[in-house]
């Protein structure tokens, strides 16, 4: 494998990837780790479209705190690092629909 061109972002995916991993534990039981996410399909909505509405959820939230807001919970940085996520999540989804 080539040398990386930029470490900071490789440093920030390696991040994603144990955030994404420690909460995972926290929603999911073992064996599939798109449970919580599939939850939406017992309301009628496919799995991905859930996630699009919670990345809406989180880019309301990046625009209040884009604008000065101040956060009681999570930062402006915490928020773009689970919209990444995510995004990745809706992505591995519709990639299950073929």
């Amino acid at each position: 494998m080539p040398e990386s061109r930029n470490p900071k972002f490789d440093a920030l995916i390696e991040e994603i990837k144990k955030l994404h991993n420690s909460k995972s534990e926290d929603y999911t039981p073992d064996g599939d780790p798109m449970h919580n996410l599939r939850r939406a399909e017992a309301y009628g909505v496919p799995a991905w479209k859930g996630v699009l509405i919670r990345l809406s959820d989180k880019q309301s939230r990046i625009e209040q705190l884009s604008r000065g807001k101040k956060a009681n919970h999570e930062s402006l940085r915490d928020s773009l690092v689970d919209q990444a996520i995510y995004s990745l999540l809706c992505i591995c989804l519709l990639d299950e629909q073929g």
